[in-house]
Formats: C-alpha cells, sequence, structure tokens
C-alpha cells in the first residue's frame, strides 16, 4: 500500500532462553528490551546481562523464562534488574502439580470455544510450565491426559481440553492462592528511579512478593480502571508519599477500603508535608534506597507474613 511504511523488525536470539527468536526493540536505557515467543516482552538491564550470560544451567533459564512469562501474562513488562535476577534464580523449583497446572491455564488463554484445540510444541508452554525441555512438557501433558484433563488429538501435538480440565481450573481458581503480587504507589519521577529498583523492588522481593508498578505495565484500559485491577489483585499496597502526589493517596485510601495491608513510606525530608489525614500511620521514612529495603522487607513480613516466593535460608545457601 502506498503511504504505508513498514517497520524492520530485528531479531536475535533471545537473552533469556537462547532458543528462541525475539524481535529486539529499541530501548532508551542501559540494557536490552525483547519480545520473545517464549518468554514474552521483557527489558533486561545491561548488568544483568552480564551475569546471565554466565549461566549455563538450562534449569536456571527455565526458571527465569516462566517467572517472565508469569509477569508478561499479567500485563506486566517486567525490568529485570541484578537484585531481581538473583531472587528468581534462588527460588525453589515448582512443584509438578503447578507446572501441570500451568500448561492447563497457558492452554486455556485465548482458546476460544470449549472443546478447540491447541498444541503443546508452541514456545510459551514451555515458560508457562517451567520447562527446560520439550520432553518435559510432553510428559507433563501425558500426566494430564492420564488424570482425564486432557487429550491428545494425534502425534504432532495437538491437544484438546477434556471435561475434568476445565473442572480441574475452576478448582484451582477457587482455591485463591495469596497473591504474590505487591503493587507501589510512588511519584514516577526519574529521580527516585534508583529508590526504586534498590529500594521497594529489593525490598518487596526479599519479602517474597513480586513488585508491581502501574508505569510498567501494559495495558489497553484507561488507565485508572487498570490500577483498580491491579490493586484488587495485590497482597498489599506499598504507598510513597515523596513529592506528595495526589494518585497516591487516592490509590492507599481505595486499597484501605478493600481490606489490604498498606505500607506507608516517605523520604525523611518530605515527612514534614504529610497530610494530616495520614500522620497517625506508622510510616516508614527513609534516606537511602538500601535503609529502605531493608526495613521494608522486616515490615511486610511482619504484617502481611513471607510471601509465597520467599527463598528459604536453605535454598538461598
Amino acid at each position: 500500500m502506498k503511504g504505508v511504511v513498514l517497520r524492520e523488525v530485528d531479531l536475535d536470539p533471545c537473552e533469556i532462553c537462547l532458543d528462541q527468536q525475539a524481535e529486539t526493540l529499541p530501548s532508551g536505557f542501559d540494557g536490552i528490551e525483547q519480545s520473545c515467543p517464549r518468554c514474552g516482552h521483557f527489558r533486561l538491564s545491561g548488568t544483568a546481562g552480564s551475569l546471565l550470560r554466565r549461566a549455563r544451567d538450562r534449569r536456571a533459564r527455565a526458571t527465569l523464562s516462566g517467572w517472565v512469562r508469569e509477569q508478561f501474562v499479567a500485563g506486566s513488562v517486567p525490568l529485570i534488574t541484578s537484585v531481581v535476577l538473583e531472587n528468581v534464580l534462588r527460588r525453589r523449583p515448582s512443584s509438578i502439580s503447578d507446572r501441570s497446572d500451568g500448561l492447563l491455564r497457558e492452554a486455556r488463554r485465548g482458546l476460544g470455544p470449549l472443546g478447540a484445540s491447541f498444541n503443546i510444541s508452541e514456545p510459551r508452554f514451555l515458560a508457562a510450565t517451567y520447562s527446560a525441555s520439550k520432553e518435559d512438557v510432553v510428559y507433563l501433558a501425558r500426566m494430564l491426559e492420564n488424570r482425564g484433563n486432557l487429550k491428545f488429538l494425534g502425534t504432532g501435538g495437538d491437544c484438546q481440553i477434556l471435561p475434568d480440565g476445565y473442572m480441574r481450573l475452576e478448582d484451582v481458581e477457587r482455591r485463591q492462592p495469596i497473591s504474590s503480587q505487591g503493587f507501589i504507589a510512588m511519584w514516577f519521577d526519574p529521580g527516585l528511579n534508583k529508590i526504586y529498583e534498590d529500594g521497594f523492588q529489593k525490598g518487596i522481593l526479599a519479602a517474597g512478593y513480586d513488585p508491581l508498578r502501574i508505569d510498567r505495565v501494559e495495558h489497553i484500559n484507561r488507565i485508572d480502571d487498570e490500577i483498580i485491577r491491579q490493586i484488587n489483585a495485590s497482597r498489599f499496597l506499598v504507598a510513597d508519599f515523596t513529592g506528595h502526589r495526589g494518585g497516591v493517596y487516592f490509590e492507599a485510601g481505595y486499597a484501605l477500603g478493600r481490606g489490604l495491608p498498606v505500607f506507608w513510606t516517605c523520604r525523611k525530608s518530605d515527612l514534614c508535608d504529610l497530610h494530616f489525614d495520614i500522620r497517625q500511620f506508622n510510616c516508614i521514612d527513609w534516606e537511602t534506597p538500601e535503609e529502605l529495603a531493608i526495613r521494608l522487607t522486616s515490615r511486610i513480613e511482619a504484617v502481611a507474613g513471607p510471601g509465597p516466593i520467599k527463598v528459604s535460608p536453605t535454598s538461598a545457601s
């Protein structure tokens, strides 16, 4: 068509899984941004990329690929820093039951009518099941077939979710496991990026939860609708009043109304300007990201408990 300029797509090996050709996107930071058919859309810092390139363990890369896929499916474009990389790779392995449930969830995603078929050889199933090989995915699918949850339609990988499989998915969702998400309401000033990455992000990860900041979420909803959706899906909210942004006050108030734990933080130099309505709350006043991370981890674990992805001292050694 005249007047239409097609953007040339750069394809390179995925920095995470290595086995897929990923679209490399232009990025304005020290790192690389890619969209992979297996892992999803992610950003990898330069330091984390250097560390990852030394990792030869396929299982470690499968763990990172699975985590990135979870974030991507939830609507987030995760930024993998060296801190995030360390925490994700130290997590305990997913159980076989969780991995088979992950296959069912991924199969149902975008499937269309009940009884429609899907193909387990698609790269996304490697990430969704935290698998290091296609043989792992086939084995998990055979397990589901033996349980009556899934049916193979031939030898090419085409499958179908059976009625018991849909019932299994409903049962898993009914259990409503503890959310691993911690929502961060804060001022998106570039001067606070280091505070976010080395303070809020590090502190929440150390407590066993995944941090989420709304400006790093990919979505097509109205921004206020997406904020409400993400808060509703979170275990708690961290409200930082540095800069005294009106949106932070709103998001903290909404979370309180929902009965979610709210962790109040503020840069020490901004503390005197806190609105009188929230001065009654125990606020973490911070000066450095390192201090903030330590205190935030301690506060979260004391109130909400260690998260579902908390690294135990044994697994960390």
